[in-house]
């Protein structure tokens, strides 16, 4: 993890107060928080306008599929799924599977 120095307006700096107050968190934490808010409703908004696929949604975030599916719902997003999108799955599903298998035989 890096450090980063920004400067940050009072209305943003009265919004991390926010978050801090009501979940009882460091700064540091509520400033991490709202910066992840902020990359999910921007990486929701590529994929609703077509310019994101699913699998690449998901990698953004640091998600699986199912996990970026249940946040793109979250966000009134039913999805774009194309075959390329469900084909893609299924082969991650599969790889995922067999390396589970594979892991357990050892």
């Amino acid at each position: 993890m890096q450090t980063k120095s920004i400067r940050i307006p009072d209305d943003m700096l009265a919004a991390i107060g926010l978050v801090e107050r009501n979940e009882h968190i460091e700064e540091a934490t509520a400033v991490r928080k709202l910066i992840r808010v902020g990359l999910e409703t921007y990486t929701v908004q590529l994929y609703k306008q077509g310019r994101l696929t699913l699998r690449e949604t998901a990698d953004r975030l640091n998600l699986d599929i199912i996990e970026a599916t249940d946040l793109l719902l979250q966000h009134g997003i039913k999805g774009n799924l194309n075959a390329s999108d469900v084909l893609d799955s299924i082969e991650h599903l599969i790889d995922h599977s067999s390396t589970a298998v594979r892991g357990t035989a050892s």
